[in-house]
């Protein structure tokens, strides 16, 4: 399952949220602000601390997302076109910018056990611009070289919610920018899954939003 809405109720102080966002890392297409610490010679393991900001969005999720604890949750704003890439972390190679981290490989393992495992909260920004494609890529000389790219799907997310799940590894997607969409605002969040209640809540969610569900 490479994408899909999530049943969980909106998130009501999105505004708020884009009133606030303090970007403080560029990364790629997007301005970056971190609401869990960064500390990039630390691994992707363990959950560091939460950052005193955005607290209502820190609850929302605590109260909806299936999540023992975080990894990594950060707002990331593409004003311009995304290219289609992919989610993964490596336990060797360190990725191809600097501000990637490596990762263990139980909590990767954990990672492709659960997916699709990372979850999305769309903040502000059209619900059709995002698509799926293939051309995943290969680690070669500790470089990422990708496939060739022959296909694109677009990706829908229904009015009813604000979030969704994508598959984090070898899933290619990006973001085609419509017109006016310069506010666009995205919550990113991995972490340790409960494996029980994250199943159920994808299982449910399959249920309710069957139409909009991408398997491959």
């Amino acid at each position: 399952m490479r994408f899909i809405p999530i049943d969980i109720p909106k998130f009501n102080f999105k505004q708020k949220v884009l009133d606030e966002f303090n970007p403080n890392t560029k990364f790629y297409w997007w301005s970056e602000e971190y609401i869990t610490e960064w500390d990039i010679k630390e691994i992707l393991h363990d959950p560091p601390k939460m950052r005193n900001v955005h607290l209502e969005l820190q609850e929302h999720i605590e109260k909806y997302l299936p999540f023992d604890s975080i990894t990594l949750c950060k707002l990331s704003r593409a004003n311009i076109d995304v290219d289609a890439h992919v989610d993964d972390s490596y336990t060797s190679f360190k990725g191809p910018k600097d501000n990637c981290k490596l990762i263990s490989e139980e909590y990767r393992q954990h990672q492709l056990k659960t997916e699709p495992c990372g979850y999305r909260i769309l903040i502000e920004g059209d619900r059709t611009s995002l698509y799926l494609s293939d051309g995943e890529p290969d680690v070669i000389n500790q470089k990422l070289i990708y496939g060739n790219k022959t296909y694109t799907k677009s990706c829908i997310i229904p009015e009813t919610t604000d979030c969704f799940a994508l598959q984090s590894y070898g899933s290619m997607h990006g973001v085609n920018k419509t017109p006016g969409d310069d506010n666009r605002l995205l919550c990113f969040i991995i972490g340790w899954l409960n494996e029980e209640k994250h199943n159920e809540l994808i299982k449910r969610s399959e249920e309710r939003f069957k139409d909009y569900v991408h398997y491959a």
